[in-house]
């Protein structure tokens, strides 16, 4: 069966202390995912978020997510996967989230509460964005890492 694409979103979020979340729509005021620990630039999946590690300390991310019916295709080229886990969704919807500015202002449509597969993809950074940033003058803060964040049902309701 082919999978279908639902609906996609894509803005810029602030990585701060390299990392940035993703919020679950009905746990912006109860962030207490934001404590998650993060292993080897990947990323964690917990009560009302997602936590990401950056490869870079601080600078602004493309971020693209996509909400998908299926098991999306396989990532564009260049596109690193950092793994795959399960997101149970509260409000059917998640915000993109940069630690000291909050929640962005844009949101991805989910069909629906329920549970999710989540994967998430980086295409850049490591050592050589880092290297660029830090010989650059004035220093580079953007266009450093660029994530795809996609999401698709495993079981939907409450």
């Amino acid at each position: 069966m082919v999978s279908h694409l639902l609906s996609e979103v894509s803005t810029v979020v602030t990585v701060e202390r390299g990392q940035f979340g993703i919020a679950d729509g009905d746990d912006l005021e109860d962030a207490s995912w934001l404590s998650l620990r993060v292993k080897d630039h990947g990323f964690a999946v917990g009560s009302g978020g997602i936590k990401v590690a950056s490869t870079i300390a601080m600078h602004d991310a493309d971020i693209a997510m996509e909400s998908w019916d299926g098991d999306p295709p396989p990532a564009p080229a260049g596109f690193a996967s950092l793994g795959r886990q399960t997101f149970r969704s509260s409000a059917g919807f998640l915000v993109p989230w940069a630690f000291a500015h909050g929640p962005t202002d844009v949101e991805l449509a989910l069909p629906g509460p329920g549970r999710y597969a989540i994967e998430v993809f980086r295409h850049g950074g490591g050592a050589d964005a880092r290297a660029m940033q830090e010989t650059s003058d004035p220093p580079v803060f953007e266009g450093l890492e660029r994530y795809l964040v996609r999401l698709w049902p495993q079981d939907l309701g409450p």
